[in-house]
């Protein structure tokens, strides 16, 4: 029983951590592409 729990919570984990890597990523291209818009304004 217990190992059935382990098994869906570490394949939730995996979701939820690829969930938030893609979320940073994103977040990152963001942040440069402010940044190239503010550098290109100069």
């Amino acid at each position: 029983m217990f190992n059935l729990v382990k098994d869906e919570f570490d394949e939730n984990a995996d979701d939820i951590l690829n969930s938030i890597n893609k979320m940073l990523e994103k977040n990152q291209k963001e942040k440069e592409e402010k940044e190239n818009k503010k550098e290109e304004e100069k």
